[in-house]
Formats: C-alpha cells, sequence, structure tokens
C-alpha cells in the first residue's frame, strides 16, 4: 500500500521516482527529487490530504555530495512552513534510485 489513514492521520510509504509506468523518471537528483514530491502529492491528494498538511518528512540519499541538489528543488516545491525533516544517507534504493521519500500528513 501506498498509504494508510489512521486516526485522521496518513502515513505514505516510501515513494522513489517512478512514473506510472514504473520506469524511474530523470538522472539528476533534482529531477528525481520532483518525481518523487510529484508521486508522494498525488498519495495525499488521492487521501483529501496536500503537501501543506505534512507533519514530518524521512529523506533517503545516496550521495551525500547530492544533498544541495535535493534540499534547493524541496524548498521550491514543499510550502512553508516547512515539517521537520531528517535525511539519511543510505548505501543503496531500489531500481537505481538517488532518493526516497516517505512522510506523514
Amino acid at each position: 500500500a501506498h498509504a494508510r489513514i489512521f486516526n485522521g492521520i496518513i502515513y505514505n510509504s516510501g515513494q522513489i521516482p517512478l512514473n506510472t509506468e514504473g520506469k524511474v523518471v530523470g538522472t539528476t537528483i533534482e529531477e528525481q527529487t520532483e518525481q518523487v514530491i510529484k508521486n508522494q502529492k498525488s498519495i495525499l491528494e488521492a487521501a483529501g490530504s496536500s503537501l501543506d498538511q505534512v507533519l514530518r518528512i524521512n529523506v533517503y540519499l545516496v550521495e551525500p555530495s547530492e544533498y544541495n541538489g535535493f534540499s534547493e528543488t524541496y524548498n521550491r516545491l514543499i510550502p512553508d512552513p516547512k515539517p521537520p525533516r531528517g535525511c539519511i544517507f543510505v548505501k543503496a534504493l531500489p531500481a537505481g534510485s538517488k532518493i526516497e521519500i516517505d512522510l506523514v500528513a
């Protein structure tokens, strides 16, 4: 499942930058970040919520050197006030993705 609602809170599973055909979108961290946020936005909207209702975001990145590119894209797409965010660096992600994001709204 992409999400579960419990007591009015939406728990979204980790999303990687896949399009509707299940293919990885983008080769840069900026492109992949944009696709992941787009995916999370779609899940939230299907559940009757939106990005401005996000309470917490967890980000998983493969390359520490791509943090700034991720952060710039994130700051452009996530509305203020920004929710608390954690960033964890990992060895690898599914399908060769550079980023995965899970969230609670």
